[in-house]
């Protein structure tokens, strides 16, 4: 005779293992928040960048507003994260869009911080930090060869040392384009607007190059193919030209801004940013607070997927 209670509690603990069996390949399969809780919260949170060994993350974090804007740190020791702390050359200006050179041993970024003394213009420019044995070097601007009176952004470097970056200049193909600059003896060259596989008429910014130049993924404002405030695309060079880039589909785009990308390292997961939200509504003052007080909110959350669910 079969004893009922036994089939049931069986058939629950075979569910149960099937469900951690399944985990590692949902992960793949669909855009996860990245450490829900402690790095992705009710606050904004984007602009994510990882050490070469996966142990060392930096991040911006920004006020509701945007009036405050600080780029933070996280440390992984064992099995452990730190709490994220604000690194040491950041909280006085606003700072974003933190990004590690290949080798690691410098931080590129974004900020309004003054170019000289008496400077009051206000406007974004690059600038990095030498990587020292404990902490972080003085910020250094990049020279006037990238940093203009215009807007710099988003600097992210290939292994031969190209800066692409964002940036409004007079011979934009569009509102915003995706420049790139090469590193000869040392300097940079005049930075050249990407050609029309990646750059339009209207907002390209936020661009990830692959170490290997292999490939290019940005975000890209009211083109016919969008999927609403902004989506991510990817271009591959092949041969030495950049092949039209393809929209990243709705595995990672969504209705709202989908921007700021990043890959790991071994090449095997991307991160981005995100403003979507789930459903906002509720019938009392609590239940709205409580959803206010969780990621997903509507503000910016840092999210990732595998490598693997983009087109190629």
């Amino acid at each position: 005779m079969i004893n009922k209670d036994s089939s049931v509690k069986w058939l629950k603990t075979g569910l149960a293992i099937l469900l951690v069996w399944l985990q590692p390949f949902s992960s793949s399969m669909a855009q996860e928040l990245f450490m829900e809780g402690k790095v992705s919260t009710q606050y904004k949170e984007r602009d994510m960048t990882i050490s070469v060994d996966g142990n060392h993350l930096l991040y911006s974090i920004h006020s509701y507003n945007d009036d405050a804007r600080m780029i933070v740190e996280m440390k992984q020791n064992e099995a452990s994260w730190s709490e994220p702390t604000v690194v040491s050359f950041s909280g006085n200006y606003k700072d974003i869009e933190p990004m590690f050179s290949p080798d690691g041993t410098r931080l590129y970024f974004a900020s309004d911080r003054p170019m000289h003394e008496g400077d009051e213009s206000k406007d974004y420019n690059i600038w990095y930090a030498s990587k020292m044995s404990r902490g972080w070097g003085e910020p250094i601007a990049l020279d006037t060869m990238i940093n203009t009176e215009g807007e710099e952004f988003f600097p992210s470097v290939s292994n031969a040392g190209t800066l692409y970056f964002t940036a409004t200049r007079s011979d934009t193909k569009g509102k915003e384009d995706i420049y790139y600059s090469k590193l000869t003896n040392g300097k940079y060259t005049k930075p050249v607007s990407l050609d029309s596989a990646i750059n339009s008429m209207t907002y390209e910014f936020n661009s990830f190059i692959d170490p290997e130049e292999k490939y290019l993924i940005f975000s890209s404002y009211k083109r016919s193919d969008g999927f609403g405030g902004g989506d991510l695309y990817i271009s591959y060079q092949k041969e030495g030209k950049w092949q039209p880039a393809i929209n990243l589909g709705d595995k990672i785009n969504s209705s709202k801004l989908d921007y700021c990308p990043f890959v790991s390292r071994d090449g095997k997961t991307f991160y981005f940013t995100s403003s979507r939200k789930e459903n906002m509504k509720a019938k009392t003052v609590s239940e709205l607070r409580e959803l206010m007080s969780l990621p997903r909110n509507g503000f910016d959350d840092i999210y990732y997927i595998s490598m693997d669910q983009l087109p190629k």
